[in-house]
Parts: structure tokens; sequence; C-alpha cells
């Protein structure tokens, strides 16, 4: 892999996101209210009933990284659930796990699974990663250099006039959501993040081979 490649799989972040309602957390009780707006003290309350679930989910992880990776208990250091989130930092990437209230929709929550800082490319593109992490991830997302100008890159995109890209996007020029037909997913970009969603979750290796080949239809186009 050469070091531009190598620079672009040590950036991105693999993401899974999953919606559910809060009375269906475990830690919900008869004596708890579904929330009816959002606040800190809400985030605070769905962070506290969901803990023994994050919890469980680092004591997965934690043994899988053990196990397929070989890594050491010294090079395991776990965040331990605080605040809705928690966390396993490795010598090869750090996982997070994170639970927030729905800010549109009062009466539910979204979790979100991540991996992230990436120090170096091949396990993210061994079988012992794919062994671990098998199809949980559907989305890869990464932060540009500098922020994206949106209106100059939906022109430059129509300027192509490729009849192969579907573009689409807000009045405001906030975002844009760029689709083809030769690749099964959508390349959400904001000012601050673009973000490579695919139909269905991948392996690993199969989701970066699958941004990568998106990219390539959009060479030379600003921000790629």
């Amino acid at each position: 892999m050469d070091s531009s490649a190598e620079q672009r799989v040590t950036n991105v972040a693999l993401v899974s996101e999953h919606r559910q309602r809060v009375r269906d957390l475990r830690g919900f009780g008869k004596a708890h209210s579904v929330p009816f707006a959002n606040t800190e003290r809400t985030q605070s309350f769905v962070g506290r009933i969901a803990t023994d679930e994050i919890g469980e989910d680092l004591d997965k992880r934690f043994d899988e990284f053990r196990q397929n990776f070989r890594f050491k208990r010294s090079e395991l250091v776990v965040s331990e659930p605080e605040n809705g989130e928690g966390a396993i930092a490795t010598p090869w990437f750090e996982y997070r796990i994170m639970i927030t209230h729905d800010p549109n929709e009062p009466a539910e929550v979204t979790w979100r699974r991540q991996i992230t800082q990436f120090r170096d490319p091949d396990p993210l593109l061994s079988p012992e990663f794919a062994a671990v992490f098998g199809t949980v991830f559907d989305t890869i997302e990464f932060e540009p250099p500098e922020p994206i100008h949106i209106e100059a890159f939906i022109d430059s995109v129509e300027d192509r006039e490729d009849d192969s890209i579907k573009l689409d996007y807000d009045r405001q020029s906030t975002w844009c959501e760029l689709t083809t037909a030769l690749i099964p997913g959508q390349l959400l970009v904001e000012s601050d993040r673009i973000a490579f969603v695919t139909n269905e979750p991948q392996l690993p290796a199969r989701l970066l081979s699958a941004f990568f080949e998106f990219r390539t239809q959009l060479t030379g186009l600003e921000c790629f």
C-alpha cells in the first residue's frame, strides 16, 4: 500500500449507527418515564440506564481483541462507561460505543459504534479484523483537512455533466449527496465531514474498497 493510500486509511472512521426506543433500553424501569424533550438531563438519564449494555459491549470486545489480535492486558486501555459512552484503546486502533438521546425524537436514542485512530492500515484489512467485526459497519467517515466549500463542490459536480452520478442538495447548499449506479452506496458531503454509506453493512475491507471506488469516480472534483 503506497503512502497516500495508507494515509487515507488511517484517517478514516468506521461507523455503525442504529436507533432504539428509550423504553426498550434494558435499564428502563417501571418508575421511569419516556422523555418528551431533549436536554442535558435526559442525555444523562439515557446514558445512565444504558450503562450495563455499554459495559457488556466492552466486555465482548475486550475478549475478542485479546483472543483474535493477541493483545496483552496492558495493551488494552479501557474507558469504563460514563455519560453514555465507553471505549477501548488498542495498539492498532480505538473502539468506542456511544448512546445519545435523539434531539428530534425524544422517545428514541441512537447507538453509535466506531473505530478510529488507526495506527497501521494492515490490521484493518486482515482476516482477524473481519472475524471480530464482521459486517458491523456500513459507513466510512473522515474529516477533510480544510472546510469544504459546498457550493463550489456542487458546481464542480454539475459542470462535469456526468449522467452516471446523481446529485442532490438542499436549497442553502449546506450538504449534498451523490450516488452512482456503479457503486451501491451514497456519499454525503458537508463542510466538515464526508461520509460514505453503503446500502447494507459490509466487511471492513469491502467497505474501504467501495469507498475508494466511489472516490475514483470523483477524481478531480473540489475536495477530492
